[in-house]
């Protein structure tokens, strides 16, 4: 019986025909992404050319999904109102452009106003969640993504 050092050996001489076809597969990926990022990035700068900003195109969206929209909204740092039935929804649209440029800082200036809101409009706190409407997934900071996926905020990122 061999030794561990030969058996691994052995697995490594078995299997290597498989690293290049591991490698093409990860740079191939590489190039989809970077591809559908710029893709993204042209379809953004399209729609902002043509008038159809973030919060234009936000609007649609909900309004599709059945929300009443309000947008005069006076309190800085939310764009938009949403309600349906008994839930509203709070939005703020963040058209940037910068990759990695939307930062745990900004969702948590985004949920203080937020919470100001509802408690100069007497809304019910379990009746509201927050939305950060951005183009693409990209422009958002690891610590910004951390604190959007953790269910303490009630802040879900929505790409437009």
């Amino acid at each position: 019986m061999g030794s561990l050092s030969d058996i691994v050996i052995n697995a490594i001489f078995q299997l290597w025909h498989l690293i290049p076809i591991v490698i093409v597969i990860i740079l191939f990926k590489k190039f989809i992404d970077k591809k559908d990022k710029k893709h993204k990035i042209n379809k953004n700068e399209e729609n902002e050319k043509n008038g159809l900003t973030l919060e234009l195109r936000t609007v649609k969206k909900y309004e599709n999904l059945g929300y009443k929209i309000y947008d005069e909204i006076e309190d800085e740092g939310i764009d938009l109102v949403c309600s349906k039935n008994d839930k509203t929804l709070l939005v703020q649209c963040k058209n940037n452009s910068k990759s990695k440029s939307i930062t745990e800082d900004d969702i948590k200036t985004f949920y203080t106003n937020a919470i100001k809101y509802i408690k100069a409009n007497n809304i019910e706190k379990k009746d509201v969640n927050f939305r950060f409407v951005i183009p693409y997934k990209d422009v958002l900071d690891k610590t910004a993504i951390k604190i959007l996926t953790d269910d303490s905020y009630n802040c879900k990122y929505v790409i437009v």
